[in-house]
């Protein structure tokens, strides 16, 4: 069977699963190389059906996820296109006069500079007279018709091979789907702004299938959007950069704390496995724009980080004593959280947790596969018991030859110094020379972390290397950390980790040895020397393991300071075209493709 899954809205993507394999999976922002591309992702598409060496007509069954479609990210490029003041000018123009003046402002008329009718599929030019409000739900069926049409069209299929797949469904499949556990039962929870009127749910994995036991309305759990709003009201992107709030959260300090996370904790809290509110805000935006009127931003940021890890924790403990069960996995937009998920994974309560890699709703395409296929597994008497645990090695990759071919065809030679056929051990070399290097092998990692395969890389043994990669290449603010790759092996020695929790991609955040702080202090958080490790291990990527194995040979530290390969703003690299491109347009030292390595001439 093949199921080719489907995630439109916020960083659009594709998956293509086949008899229980996932053989594809990329976003379509890395073909388009427009940051976080809701759109129709027939690039994405058309790569996994390449990727299989099928066609479209070949696929079984079309998951898409979600059964409720947002009519405003439809008409618009929302994420995609808007500006910080874009989203402010959504809430005055837009949400204000909806929300306290009583009045129904069209979303495509305050937007209607940011429509877009002629992206794939359909124009929408009907569908826009129908438009009531920003959910939509009067123009579900006629967005459900023209999208139908449009993915018949592309793929050459009848639409009765189309299966739409509920949002906390594929949420859920991906985060039981995408770990390793698979022997005992296992307590799988969602959580995230808004998906099919849901903003979490409680489930229970056993014998590899998954029972849901409880769901909770979008309005009643509201941290994902609190979060969002919070991070504009700080005069950062919603959507984009909650991640840049959670990294200067360690920086305030208690007093600075102590006044806003007192206006957070008077809204929500948990109430055994709901959660209830002691006042319901009118809005995320302007109840708390006036609220935290005067508080610092660092101890609003401090503050906002420990109310989730608060809210969070006490309701992962309800749901453990709920369900009895100790063992977690979890998905969805705040899973992106690695500090929440490194004090849910401290708590007593918890055995073991895993966290699969990029659970926001890109990973959708991957869940709907999941899902749609176990189904099919169960119905069919097959079993699912042999599926291993995701690896997220899924994009394109291209070949030495062709990266050969490619340098030669660019007349690299004549600029740059090419040195072909190089050993990790030459990398290696580099790296201890203090070259920073942009790493492009073997198939391009899936999500928004990059796990070695499209990295920027460098020596983790001295915090100058972090003000060099920010000034120089990826612009970064200052507060933000990098992150190590550790080899499996080397982990004991660098990451507290008692439960021995399994982390390669970036999803949870531990706290650093002594050793670590030594040796690796390129990629610890400055404020409180935490870590988001990308634990290596040789079998999942020999490539990657062999470079830095290299480097340890060299320098007796089995690590590397690791942060995605693209420029700020821009999505991370997919070929060598975008690498070029990185490279010429910063002071990166150095890329390597394959086994070609590719250094600037400097003068001497």
């Amino acid at each position: 069977m093949i199921v080719l899954g489907i995630h439109i809205e916020t960083t659009a993507s594709a998956a293509l699963m086949i008899d229980g394999e996932v053989v594809a999976c990329a976003s379509e922002e890395r073909f388009s190389r427009l940051k976080n591309d809701e759109r129709y992702p027939r690039r994405a598409i058309d790569y996994c059906l390449a990727e299989a060496g099928i066609s479209g007509h070949d696929v079984d069954v079309v998951a898409l996820a979600s059964e409720q479609l947002l009519f405003s990210t439809w008409a618009t490029r929302v994420y995609s296109t808007f500006s910080i003041a874009d989203h402010i000018r959504a809430q005055h123009e837009y949400w204000y006069p909806i929300l306290y003046e009583k009045k129904t402002p069209l979303w495509v008329d305050v937007f209607r500079d940011k429509l877009d009718l002629e992206q794939f599929p359909g124009s929408f030019a009907d569908i826009i007279k129908l438009e009531k409000s920003y959910y939509g739900e009067e123009v579900w069926p006629a967005l459900r018709a023209d999208l139908h049409k449009g993915i018949c069209a592309h793929l050459g299929i009848s639409e009765d091979r189309i299966r739409h797949v509920e949002h906390h469904s594929a949420h859920a499949a991906y985060a039981y789907w995408s770990s390793p556990f698979r022997d005992e039962p296992v307590l799988v929870l969602t959580t995230d702004a808004w998906g099919d009127g849901l903003s979490a749910t409680i489930n229970v994995a056993e014998k590899n299938r998954i029972r849901r036991i409880k769901s909770i309305p979008a309005n009643d759990f509201r941290l994902a959007r609190l979060y969002r709003y919070i991070t504009l009201l700080l005069g950062m992107k919603p959507n984009e950069h909650e991640f840049k709030v959670m990294g200067l959260a360690p920086y305030a300090r208690e007093p600075m704390i102590k006044g806003p996370y007192k206006v957070f904790s008077d809204t929500m809290q948990v109430t055994g496995t709901d959660f209830t509110w002691k006042e319901n805000p009118p809005d995320m935006y302007f109840y708390f724009k006036d609220k935290l009127e005067g508080f610092r931003f660092d101890g609003i940021a401090g503050a906002l980080q420990r109310y989730t890890e608060d809210i969070l924790s006490a309701w992962v403990k309800n749901a453990i004593s709920h369900t009895g069960l100790s063992r977690l996995v979890t998905s969805g937009g705040i899973s992106m959280n690695i500090k929440a998920n490194q004090i849910i994974g401290e708590l007593d309560e918890v055995t073991d947790l895993f966290v699969g890699g990029s659970g926001s709703d890109e990973s959708l395409a991957l869940g709907s596969c999941f899902h749609v296929m176990a189904e099919h597994f169960h119905e069919t008497g097959r079993s699912t018991s042999g599926w291993a645990p995701l690896r997220l090695t899924l994009g394109p990759s291209f070949s030495p030859a062709q990266v050969r071919a490619w340098v030669e065809e660019n007349c690299l030679q004549e600029r740059y110094v090419v040195e072909i056929g190089v050993s990790p051990d030459r990398v290696a070399e580099a790296l201890e020379q203090g070259n920073v290097i942009g790493r492009m092998a073997g198939r391009m990692e899936f999500g928004a972390r990059a796990l070695g395969n499209r990295s920027i890389i460098a020596d983790p043994r001295s915090r100058e290397v972090v003000d060099k990669v920010n000034r120089q290449i990826k612009s970064r603010d200052f507060w933000m950390p990098f992150a190590p790759s550790i080899l499996e092996e080397a982990c004991e020695s660098y990451v507290v980790n008692p439960k021995n929790l399994w982390s390669p991609h970036m999803t949870i955040g531990f706290h650093s040895t002594e050793l670590a702080r030594r040796e690796i202090p390129a990629t610890l958080h400055s404020a409180d020397h935490t870590m988001r490790p990308n634990m290596v291990r040789q079998k999942d990527n020999p490539g990657y393991h062999a470079l830095i194995k290299a480097f340890e040979k060299r320098t007796g530290v089995g690590a590397v300071m690791n942060t995605s390969f693209n420029l700020h703003g821009l999505p991370i690299v997919c070929g060598p075209d975008d690498a070029l491109h990185v490279f010429e347009n910063s002071d990166l030292d150095m890329m390597l493709l394959e086994d070609v390595l590719i250094g600037k001439r400097r003068e001497s």
